[in-house]
């Protein structure tokens, strides 16, 4: 790791170097071809930057820059040849323009447009694709101009509330922490629910919770998806279920998410600078942390807020964090070779000083075009990167020791804390996870004749993961943690990963009669999976100041695995276009799987879909709607079982006599992959000659033969459980997608959106069993949502005059809800562990000519969670001010909950919310001022996120939670986080 990291100045020198000879080339043949230029407006002569420039019928492109303006060079044709021009961009209809060879002030105008049928989508599908072509809804996500509005810090920032379906549920407002992602609900019982993740074609790690566990029960922060910087980003294509992604097969059940990197274009070299300096904090502690009570020595009953102990501690508690990155690029190129290089580093800071993230991220896409017939296009990116992380959410730390303060610790070392101090933390413990990751393919594109087409794609994800928890030796800390101070101890993961891609596809293009077309692929690809994991652990140091696992000197423990998963596919698919404005697609899938069971051979998945633009219809006559859609597919995919899963295997054990063997699993040869189908109808509508626009879906299906983990007969010698395909999910719901433009005038345009979803996934086959415990408090119960909260529910007690409670009564589970004891009251149905309703509005104004407003609010509803703060207050330390002062008027079903730490009822909260999660000033500089910087284009922004929550929930945050482990299938808060506000400003300059 060492010599790797060493290279790295002579790899980015060498970088560098490539970037100044392709500028060079690029502005040579600039210089000597041939060539038109232009540029691309909106309907009111604003510049409209990236739009994709092509000239119809040949692989001639550019797109524009800061200014609208483009060129495409290096054209073969005589001066004043005649060609079509097209130009596209998110968000707008094509437009067109006959020109000549040697024009040089082409204007093409574009139109908003709500409703975007002529956008190309190439996820999903064996070709680039126009969205009118497709039966589902295919989302797009207009990156490049989302970061320059929006106070995006991470790719999973990008995504929250711009589309519906797509639910990111926050966990910790630690920095480097991510969210989990979920479309369209819950999938499965015991696989993952997470959807994939592709760049360019390349299929990628996309775990969600690795590293060091900095919170307890096994949980930890951290995330993969966030490796990849924003600014490299163009789009993002997103598939939401089954009916879209048959064409990806097993492991696709969860949606497809593809990252679209930004690419070079023919013209002159462009050189593009940007800085990000900004700060979060945790927004008033004083005001949501709460008041604790204790007694003191002399038995009085007293109390402390977070304003007394910041005042004993004589520093913040939580600091304000620096947000800062720079970063640089260089793209253009001719219609030979087109390039784009940029690399970043980036520095965050979190509210503890042992929280922080540094990051270097380099990425390079060159795309050589020997011919009209063939294109190469080769991406790579790469990372190198350290999140500290603080310890929380069960591990301690100081979120533990400040949220529970215990007023009987005043005047004591412990300055009023729970336990150690925060500087006692900091000292103590170094928890930590480096990131070394390559991320890389080449994709070949052959057009041999106008009928045929090929396409290869040959990629390669590879991540080395290195994390540590270390708590030293700290003599003068044992007063606060004791052994742990005292004597020490130490855990080392490795996590090493590769995944490759191999996608091939053949697509035949015929016409069957002057108004119908025929394009029928064929496809195939494999996908690789392997991983190599090392964890060890070492407890007892001998001395302060030694923090290698080979110092330890007891306990110590090693324990290695490796996996291997493949996966290989085949596909036919036949799509008849009539007219282009009636399309039929029909599909299947072939699949066979490493993980599944010797006894289970291939799997298949059928699709088939409809499109048909009414709208363009010679009999359609209606003055409202300028543009209607009608879609309808039916698909299927499905999900591997976990490696090796399926296989009988044993583990090694001393024996008497020496080595022996001892079963673990008793595997599964008839074991298959879970099959995932979906149902998807909707339309797409515009108004108003497409300024305003509605998109609406309403999917139903679920997931058969869902892997179930199944007791095994003791008779059988095997310890555990047996995985079997024996569970049923059913889903439904639906999407809205509402925008439009209601006023725009060349100085001022206002365009606003809605975002609406509901998913609903119910359990409806265990096997015959009544329900299965997925954690604590959560089950699947066979009628009820996936993994719902079930506890006994308080309904009532007893307050005595001496205060104590009694007679502590429960709700019998009956429809007449009658009291009964608790003793022998059953666990009832408490409510959804994850939102089913969620909803995102946005507003951008653009006034002024030169500024820009934007606001986003989002919402999620329909979902309870457990507020552990409360449980640790109230039921286990004492803490709450109802356990010193219940005559105060509190509710007798509250009491009596807090009563028994088991009792949950009291605690499991409706945990709706609405939060204006962003809000950005954009200021474009007028040409004279960017001249003055030598920049061909300049723009500043102050962008603040996490402003305002509104919610009925009275813990800390509504979004707080641990990430996985054996708490993470419910959303559970405790002493996590929460998430923090933030304002950051951004310059960006081009050349």
């Amino acid at each position: 790791m060492r010599a790797r990291r060493q290279s790295m100045p002579r790899w980015r020198s060498s970088f560098a170097a490539v970037a100044v000879l392709l500028g060079t080339m690029s502005t040579a043949a600039f210089a000597q071809s041939s060539m038109i230029s232009g540029r691309v407006t909106d309907n009111v002569n604003a510049p409209i930057v990236a739009a994709q420039i092509s000239i119809a019928g040949t692989r001639y492109a550019a797109a524009t820059d800061n200014n609208g303006r483009f060129h495409i060079a290096s054209i073969s044709e005589p001066v004043g040849t005649a060609f079509t021009v097209v130009a596209r961009r998110i968000g707008f209809a094509s437009g067109s323009a006959a020109v000549h060879v040697g024009d040089e002030n082409i204007v093409i105008k574009l139109e908003p447009s709500a409703v975007k049928l002529d956008e190309m989508v190439i996820t999903g599908t064996p070709g680039s694709t126009e969205r009118r072509a497709l039966g589902v809804d295919v989302a797009q996500i207009d990156a490049s101009t989302l970061v320059d509005k929006a106070p995006i810090n991470d790719v999973q920032q990008l995504l929250n509330g711009r589309v519906p379906g797509v639910t990111l549920v926050a966990n910790s407002g630690v920095v480097g922490a991510g969210s989990t992602v979920r479309i369209r609900g819950i999938s499965s019982f015991a696989l993952t629910n997470t959807p994939l993740v592709y760049v360019d074609g390349v299929r990628i790690d996309n775990s969600q919770g690795t590293g060091t566990n900095n919170q307890g029960f096994g949980a930890n922060t951290t995330t993969r998806w966030n490796d990849f910087d924003p600014n490299d980003i163009e789009s993002i294509e997103i598939l939401k279920g089954p009916a879209a992604t048959t064409l990806y097969g097993t492991e696709a059940a969860n949606g497809v998410i593809q990252i679209i990197t930004k690419k070079g274009a023919p013209g002159k070299t462009t050189y593009e600078f940007n800085m990000r300096q900004g700060a979060n904090w945790f927004a008033n502690p004083q005001g949501r942390l709460w008041r604790n009570y204790d007694t003191n020595a002399a038995g009085d009953t007293i109390s402390e807020v977070y304003a007394d102990l910041q005042k004993a501690y004589g520093q913040p508690i939580f600091t304000t964090g620096h947000l800062q990155s720079y970063g640089a690029g260089v793209s253009g190129g001719s219609q030979l070779i087109r390039y784009r290089i940029s690399g970043a580093y980036t520095r965050n800071e979190g509210v503890e000083i042992t929280n922080n993230v540094n990051n270097y991220t380099t990425r390079a896409n060159i795309a050589v075009t020997p011919s009209e017939k063939l294109d190469i296009t080769a991406t790579a990116g790469y990372i190198v990167g350290k999140t500290n992380l603080p310890a929380e959410a069960g591990f301690g730390g100081t979120t533990w020791t400040t949220y529970y303060a215990d007023p009987a610790n005043i005047g004591t070392p412990h300055l009023g804390f729970l336990s150690g101090t925060p500087d006692a933390y900091h000292q103590n413990y170094n928890l930590f996870q480096s990131i070394n990751r390559f991320t890389g393919g080449v994709t070949i594109n052959h057009h041999p004749i106008s009928w045929f087409n090929q396409r290869l794609t040959l990629g390669l994800d590879e991540g080395d993961e290195s994390s540590q928890e270390l708590a030293g030796v700290h003599h003068d800390l044992s007063y606060f943690f004791d052994v742990e101070a005292d004597s020490g101890y130490k855990v080392e993961k490795q996590r090493n990963t590769r995944q490759f891609t191999s996608a091939y596809v053949a697509n035949f293009v015929a016409p069957v009669t002057s108004t119908l077309r025929s394009t029928t692929s064929f496809g195939s690809d494999i996908t690789k999976r392997d991983g190599r994991y090392l964890n060890g652990t070492g407890y007892d140091f001998p001395a302060p100041g030694l923090s290698s696992l080979s110092s330890t000197t007891s306990q110590q423990q090693t324990q290695s695995a490796d996996t291997l998963d493949n996966t290989v596919g085949f596909y036919a698919q036949e799509e008849l276009a009539w007219r282009d404005r009636l399309f039929i697609t029909g599909g299947v899938r072939l699949d066979n799987n490493s993980a599944f069971g010797s006894r289970f051979r291939n799997v298949y998945y059928p699709k088939i879909s409809g499109s048909w633009v009414l709208s363009e219809e010679p009999f359609f006559h209606v003055s409202q709607l300028s543009t209607l859609r009608l879609r309808a597919a039916y698909g299927q995919s499905g999900q591997s079982p976990l490696a090796y899963s399926a296989r009988k295997n044993y583990g090694a054990v001393p024996g008497p006599f020496g080595a022996s063997v001892t079963p673990l699993n008793i595997g599964n040869p008839g074991l298959g992959p879970e099959r995932a189908y979906e149902t998807e109808v909707g339309f797409d509508a515009g108004f108003l000659h497409d300024r305003a626009g509605i998109e609406f879906t309403y999917f139903t299906g679920g997931t058969k033969e869902a892997i179930l983990a199944q007791q095994v007969a003791p008779s059988t010698g095997f310890p555990g459980t047996q995985f079997v395909n024996a569970g049923k999910i059913t889903k439904h719901g639906f999407e809205l997608s509402m925008h439009g433009t209601p006023y725009q005038t060349p100085n001022t345009e206002w365009t606003i959106g809605v975002n609406l979803a509901k998913a609903d996934s119910k359990v409806a086959d265990l096997n015959g069993a009544d329900f299965l415990q997925a954690s604590t408090n959560v089950r699947h119960v066979v009628g009820y949502p996936v993994g719902g909260w079930f506890a006994k529910k308080v309904v009532g007690s007893t307050l005595n005059p001496d205060g104590s409670i009694t007679d502590v009564m429960c709700d019998d589970g009956t429809s007449s809800h009658t009291a009964i004891a608790c003793s022998g009251a059953p666990v009832v149905y408490l409510g959804r562990t994850l939102p089913n309703f969620e909803g995102s509005a946005t507003s951008t104004l653009r006034f002024f000519k030169n500024f820009q407003l934007f606001v986003m609010l989002d919402s999620k509803t329909g979902y309870k969670k457990v507020d552990g703060n409360a449980r640790v207050r109230c039921h286990i330390f004492d803490l709450c001010e109802s356990n010193w002062y219940p005559q105060r008027g509190f509710d007798l079903a509250t009491l009596g909950a807090q009563t028994r730490s088991s009792y949950y009822s009291d605690i499991i909260k409706d945990a709706s919310f609405l939060k204006l999660r962003e809000v950005s000033v954009t200021y474009t500089l007028p040409d004279r001022f960017a001249s003055a910087l030598r920049s061909s284009g300049a723009t500043i922004s102050i962008a603040g996120r996490n402003l305002k929550t509104w919610t009925k929930y009275d813990g800390l945050d509504p979004e707080a939670s641990f990430q996985g482990g054996t708490r993470g299938f419910g959303q559970w808060e405790q002493d996590v986080t929460p998430q923090l506000m933030q304002f950051v400003t951004t310059l960006h300059l081009s050349y």
